[in-house]
């Protein structure tokens, strides 16, 4: 018999047999043509963005005016300097939220050419992570928009409001500090899936993870630090999912790993409890807002008189008294 007939497959198995062999040439042709059409799906998207510019800047400069009309502050507003400031920063902004929207077919591309060295088991593993990553992607850029933006935003307006300072922002910084805030929460939320890929590969014991849970918690407030503005309540807001995050990532190490637990839905009540915690940070944003705004804002509260914009008329009715027959 020939020695084919004595081959095992379970124990002779080549796991590069079955990987598609592509010579260097063919490898750069594959490069080429996923990045032009991931620049052209950008391009796309942001002439789509470029279209409703106005809508898109009422948009992100919502929480800007929101927060200045919540401590009083009715006459703010965003201002330019440089001639073409405006126009640039609008260009700016439509080419990230373009990135932004198309973001997803940027990785799958990027997922398409670097899958082509995957073995299967670990082609599978990506597919499952690559859902799961876009979404928690998206939630972190929702949670700066809805929580970090507009709490740090009323802190520091409410304290300009208190020492009789304007309040104008210039339109480059404040965009600048939201996108800031906006990519660094969307990355961060990531924290889980990293864990778990160094836990899984060995790279890092879970734990290793578990006994860091102190530096974690300083590291997230250090993290606030550098990627939001200077107020104290926009750390505190960021540091608190974070911290979250880190527990579920070393609690989800049980199930990865050369000793792993078999997962069932019983066990996923950190799950749960994660995701209705910060449900319901995002449902109460704007009583939470109130409340920090009361423990950590300035000493008088700036919402209960209208306080006028440095430079601005009084109100025509402010300080009149009323009239003798109580009309």
């Amino acid at each position: 018999m020939s020695d084919d007939a004595h081959t095992n497959p379970d124990t002779d198995w080549d796991p590069e047999g079955d990987m598609p062999r592509m010579t260097l040439p063919e490898h750069l042709d594959e490069l080429r043509a996923r990045l032009l059409r991931s620049v052209a799906a950008i391009v796309v998207a942001m002439i789509g963005s470029f279209i409703y510019w106005k809508e898109l800047l009422k948009f992100v400069t919502r929480p800007y005016y929101e927060a200045a009309a919540r401590v009083g502050l009715d006459g703010a507003q965003l201002t330019t300097i440089d001639p073409g400031e405006g126009f640039l920063q609008i260009l700016k902004l439509c080419f990230l939220t373009g990135f932004v929207i198309v973001s997803p077919v940027v990785l799958w591309q990027m997922w398409g050419f670097i899958a082509a060295g995957l073995y299967d088991n670990e082609r599978r593993i990506v597919r499952i992570f690559f859902p799961v990553s876009i979404g928690l992607i998206a939630l972190g850029v929702v949670a700066a928009y809805v929580l970090l933006i507009p709490f740090g935003l009323r802190f520091l307006i409410g304290w300009n409001v208190e020492a009789e300072l304007p309040s104008d922002f210039r339109l480059s910084s404040y965009l600048s500090t939201c996108l800031t805030m906006v990519f660094g929460m969307g990355l961060i939320f990531l924290l889980p899936l990293v864990m778990l890929f160094l836990q899984a590969t060995g790279v890092v014991a879970r734990e290793t993870f578990a006994k860091g849970w102190r530096y974690a918690v300083m590291l997230s407030f250090v993290a606030g630090m550098i990627l939001t503005d200077p107020s104290p309540v926009t750390q505190i807001a960021m540091a608190i999912p974070v911290t979250g995050l880190y527990f579920m990532g070393v609690w989800g190490g049980r199930f990865v790993g050369e000793d792993a637990e078999k997962f069932t839905i019983r066990k996923a009540w950190p799950i749960v409890l994660f995701f209705a915690a910060f449900g319901a940070m995002l449902f109460f944003s704007e009583e939470l807002n109130d409340l920090a705004a009361q423990v950590m804002g300035p000493t008088s509260d700036p919402g209960a008189e209208s306080v006028p914009e440095p430079g601005a008329e009084p109100a025509p009715d402010a300080g009149a008294e009323p009239s003798s027959d109580g009309k």
